[in-house]
């Protein structure tokens, strides 16, 4: 596995010892993020390495300051065709010459493959380059080792990237130039604050069903980042801003500037870290759609670096068909679809494994007072080797009955009761060939959700060949410290060994791309009486006689919500025996949920159409 991480509250102090050297997208605008990286091993020019002399790299990147930026240039030796196992172009694997001054002041991206790092290093530093990346054929990080004669002729600094990282890279520079860092960033400039993905506070969920998100005090976003002093100057007057924008309108609808922080200068690596809190968007009302966040550092004068003062996310109150909707932790494309930029499996090499489990979890308040039920999910797989034909994935909901209130006290995952699931068999000549897309699949049979209760939706992987969609552009660090609560366990189980579960799966950075499908129905206890009970007419026009359950008589308290989740009605009327009438004259034209609770407490609920 990448990482498996059982973190507590990571707590934030004023001072604190920065990551000494980063690998950092400076722009487009689509990479200024920091990546995870491996380096050349026993270098001792890379923080926390003993050099043996097997690489030469003059750069010692244990002195603040030190590092180099340029464009990336996709290496190209010439060499003609194609890797036959991973499909590649040979020349992008930089084994053999490349001509004069190829790479000159750039930094070469060299995918991994047939010839050795120190090779691959070398002959790109040969052809002017002034540092390496080199692309993992895996989504997994290596240790680069130096060897003979190359190793120590190799001058230049190298990092090496999984394969999602360095894929994603290698499309952007199709778009135009790709600008990169890599270095300590501390003192480089005199005047320079920072903030990165990991720093900033999003929701717990990046979709929401919107019936469950109608006001703020159902849905109430916490906002605020961590920010850095890089720069060798103090800063005075620092402060941070977030601004809303709700796709419904176009218009922003919440925006709030912090009051002005001073920070400290570096010393040494030791930099300055304060925390901007910018308050809680809660409104009275919320409506379904898209919402833009972006978060902003400003200083007095000019920021040296910018390309890490400004982030934005989205996050979605979603309706889909009828009265389903889509909650998931990842991010969701327009059609509210998961968007995977990489998949993971299981690192086998030294431990064996049965099967394991990506989940997310999800918790509501009001998930059983608004009759929400399980549906299916949607995932993604990729194969591990050459392809998934005939290789089975499940969809699994369980009950966490745990008791705990946040991850300062560790859930222990002894009180799961699965409650539903389905299979998805990848057969192409039934299908077709679904790698990488996401696929939907429904549960064998619907479970309603209970207010409070914790629940995981989990995509179960008993094959060695299937690897599940992950989305790594998201990062959920300042987001878990905030609220303290989990985000996507991971269970496995070693051959021969009970079921192992990770509270923070294969960490805090990597969000499974999968999502689950919430519809609404009547409540548990009334699901099989009031299915037999039909309001008509249906489409309404002005009158909607609904019939009422037999014994049922006094009060009852009618709610109608329209598909953004919207109370549209509330009233209450007496019944007897008689059916009961809703005027629904004054609502526009559309399909809506009529809540019905009567004074037994019981509830019904209905979907009804308006159409005049």
């Amino acid at each position: 596995m990448k990482k498996f991480t059982l973190l507590l509250g990571v707590l934030f102090i004023t001072d604190v010892s920065f990551s000494q050297v980063l690998v950092k997208g400076i722009s487009p605008a689509a990479v200024q993020m920091n990546f995870e990286y491996g380096i050349q091993v026993a270098e001792g020019g890379w923080p926390g390495e003993t050099d043996d002399g097997t690489w030469g790299m003059t750069l010692d990147f244990n002195i603040p300051g030190t590092y180099v930026q340029a464009e990336l240039v996709m290496v190209d030796d010439g060499t003609s065709g194609t890797n036959t196992t991973y499909g590649n172009l040979l020349s992008e694997e930089g084994c053999f010459p490349s001509p004069a001054n190829a790479y000159a002041g750039k930094i070469a991206v060299i995918r991994r493959n047939t010839c050795n790092f120190a090779v691959k290093i070398l002959e790109a530093q040969n052809a002017g380059a002034i540092a390496v990346i080199i692309v993992n054929r895996e989504d997994a990080l290596l240790g680069m080792l130096g060897i003979a004669p190359e190793g120590p002729q190799c001058t230049i600094p190298a990092v090496f990237l999984k394969s999602s990282d360095g894929n994603f890279l290698i499309s952007e520079m199709q778009n135009g130039p790709v600008e990169m860092f890599i270095g300590s960033k501390i003192g480089v400039f005199n005047d320079d604050m920072g903030t990165s993905i990991a720093d900033i506070v999003m929701p717990n969920e990046l979709a929401k069903p919107a019936y469950l998100a109608q006001t703020g005090a159902e849905f109430p976003v916490d906002l605020g980042l961590w920010a850095n002093n890089f720069g060798s100057n103090a800063q005075t007057g620092v402060t941070a801003s977030v601004n809303i924008i709700f796709s419904g309108t176009g218009t922003s609808v919440y925006s709030q500037t912090s009051a002005p922080l001073n920070f400290a200068a570096p010393a040494g690596f030791v930099i300055d870290t304060q925390y901007f809190d910018l308050g809680t968007f809660a409104p009275a009302t919320l409506s379904a759609g898209t919402y833009t966040v972006t978060y902003s550092l400003n200083i007095v004068g000019t920021d040296q670096d910018p390309s890490d003062n400004t982030f934005t996310f989205e996050y979605k109150l979603t309706v889909g068909g009828g009265w389903s909707a889509v909650y998931a932790k990842s991010r969701t494309d327009a059609s509210d679809q998961p968007m995977p930029t990489t998949a993971y499996s299981l690192d086998e090499t030294t431990t064996q494994y049965d099967d394991w489990e990506a989940c997310i979890v999800f918790q509501d308040a009001n998930a059983g007072a608004r009759y929400m039920i399980g549906i299916g999910m949607t995932f993604s797989g990729r194969p591990v080797g050459f392809d998934i034909d005939f290789e089975v994935l499940e969809v699994r909901l369980y009950e966490w009955n745990d008791i705990f209130t946040d991850i300062n006290t560790p859930p222990t995952f002894t009180a799961l009761n699965q409650v539903t699931s389905a299979t998805y068999f990848y057969d192409y000549a039934s299908n077709g060939n679904l790698e990488g897309q996401n696929i939907s699949v429904p549960f064998d049979a619907v479970w309603p959700l209970v207010d409070n209760k914790r629940y995981l939706f989990c995509v179960y992987n008993a094959s060695d060949s299937i690897r599940i969609g992950y989305d790594t552009r998201i990062d959920y660090t300042a987001t878990i410290n905030n609220y303290l609560q989990p985000i996507a366990p991971v269970k496995t189980l070693p051959n021969g060994q009970p079921a192992e579960w990770f509270r923070d799966g294969f960490g805090w950075d990597a969000t499974p791309a999968i999502s689950a499908t919430i519809d609404i129905t009547s409540s548990i206890n009334n699901i099989e009486t009031s299915a037999s009970i039909v309001p008509y007419p249906n489409p309404a026009a002005n009158l909607l006689t609904v019939p009422v359950r037999k014994g049922i008589v006094g009060d009852v308290k009618v709610e109608i919500y329209d598909l953004a989740g919207k109370l549209v009605i509330s009233e209450n009327q007496t019944i007897g025996n008689e059916p009961l009438k809703v005027n629904v004259a004054s609502i526009a034209n559309g399909a809506y949920v009529f809540n019905l609770t009567f004074t037994d407490g019981s509830k019904d609920t209905f979907k009804v159409s308006v159409n005049r």
